[in-house]
């Protein structure tokens, strides 16, 4: 039968089965306790990296590809714990989600080797604060509109005027015409 064997067993493989070795090929799994392999790997090639040694070393230790590589840094970056934790666990994919962060990711290590007075710089040309009240005061009419109906008028009412009015002390006069009646 042109040198090969038939088989009537399904379990027993033909002799071209695996490149011609004869042994069966078990696949590692790509998910190992609920997280991913090459995900893990270029994690721990960054740690690698942010610890000194060169990229490239840490890359051929890890056995990771470079492009995953960069997409965890990008993620490491960016300071968004739960996208990292998503990709460790598979749950989103790595590259793709590096790329919606990673111009986040590049303004932040930026933004973290400015001055005092260049971060005031970007605060100024930006309108960025962490102050609320400046913020709200410094939106535009359709800006407070906009935010006013994402929040709600019940929202604002409950978490922000009567919590104003329960802070400030009763007026005097009121509290002894409320008394006389």
């Amino acid at each position: 039968m042109n040198g090969l064997l038939k088989l009537s067993s399904p379990t027993v493989q033909s002799p071209r089965a695996n490149g011609g070795n004869g042994h069966r090929h078990r696949p590692r799994r790509q998910i190992h306790h609920k997280y991913s392999r090459a995900a893990l790997k270029a994690d721990t090639a960054n740690m690698l990296v942010e610890n000194g040694m060169s990229v490239t070393e840490a890359v051929k230790r890890c056995t990771t590809g470079t492009n995953y590589f960069y997409a965890l840094k990008a993620l490491r970056e960016s300071g968004n714990v739960a996208l990292h934790n998503a990709v460790l666990k598979r749950d989103e994919p790595a590259i793709a989600s590096a790329k919606r962060v990673k111009n986040a990711a590049a303004a932040i290590v930026a933004l973290k080797k400015c001055s005092v007075l260049e971060r005031e710089l970007v605060r100024l040309a930006t309108g960025m604060t962490d102050d609320p009240v400046t913020l709200l005061l410094n939106l535009s009419p359709d800006q407070l509109v906009a935010t006013s109906t994402a929040l709600g008028k019940d929202w604002i009412w409950e978490r922000m005027v009567v919590a104003a009015m329960s802070t400030e002390a009763a007026p005097s006069e009121v509290v002894e015409s409320a008394i006389a009646l």
